[in-house]
């Protein structure tokens, strides 16, 4: 596994790749915009080709580069405005990430805001359907698994097969890991034994090919509490076992585990070293 961060953008998009570098990044994560803003960041071709130059410089052009899309996008809103702007703010961050030259695109589903689980699925699918046509995107876009909090759909790995499924060319399709998300929503992880039957659920349901990023968080609530509360590796409720197989596991290899723990930089670098230190 690629062990790695979300890193800051500050200052320029194009000087994430020296700060992953001081942090022992091996992959790393960025939002190519404000997270909160739907103002949309467009980049200049100096731009782009700084981030591009620096990339390399740095020693990242051969190892994967997620960013995360913004928070306020719901790919499954209840009100029609904001579906339109979801939809439109999803797609400008696909181009924008194909620009970039990013190689994959995180997403959170989408909450149904009382709707009911499938006409979320439903909508979730129709959005994707709906970008995928207006564009054919070279960045992969992961779905997220989600702690199950509200209304939000995505906390069961039945959830992310039928949004799949239901998607014309989902060969754009994959899914990103959360290890906090995933105990929060009742998949126990803690030691290799719990692992293993969640593996065997994944690779049944989903398939452990469409598994292509991981967030590497603890959780500092109990599993099955649908609290999405991220804790510093081995601080949480998970513990340093659950992860030290997980950044071990075979079919995972080559993939980027990134950090998304509270505590800043410090906390990313301890634990990125810890989480290195573990590998054998």
């Amino acid at each position: 596994m690629k062990i790695g961060c979300h890193v800051s953008i500050q200052d320029g998009v194009e000087k994430c790749f020296g700060r992953a570098a001081e942090l022992g990044c091996e992959a790393l994560q960025i939002f190519t915009q404000n997270q909160r803003q739907w103002i949309a960041k467009e980049y200049d071709e100096p731009t782009i080709a700084a981030f591009k130059r620096s990339r390399s410089d740095e020693g990242f052009d051969r190892v994967p580069i997620l960013a995360h899309a913004s928070y306020l996008i719901n790919l499954c809103a209840v009100e029609a405005e904001k579906l339109k702007r979801s939809r439109l703010a999803f797609l400008q961050e696909l181009k924008r990430c194909d620009r970039l030259g990013i190689d994959y695109l995180i997403i959170h589903p989408g909450a149904h805001g009382g709707n009911g689980l499938s006409w979320g699925i439903t909508k979730i699918a129709e959005t994707l359907n709906w970008v995928l046509k207006q564009y054919r995107p070279r960045v992969k876009i992961l779905l997220e698994t989600i702690a199950g909090q509200g209304t939000g759909v995505g906390s069961r790995f039945e959830e992310l097969s039928q949004i799949m499924d239901a998607v014309d060319e989902n060969e754009h399709l994959g899914v990103c890991l959360d290890t906090c998300h995933i105990f929060a929503a009742g998949y126990a992880i803690e030691n290799e034994k719990e692992w293993q039957k969640v593996i065997n659920s994944l690779e049944r349901i989903i398939g452990l090919q469409k598994i292509q990023a991981i967030h590497l968080n603890d959780s500092r609530y109990e599993c099955g509490s649908r609290r999405d509360r991220h804790a510093a590796i081995g601080q949480g409720r998970i513990g340093l076992q659950g992860f030290r197989f997980l950044v071990n596991f075979s079919a995972f290899a080559g993939i980027a585990g990134v950090l998304e723990v509270p505590g800043g930089e410090a906390v990313f670098q301890k634990d990125i070293a810890l989480l290195k230190s573990m590998r054998v």
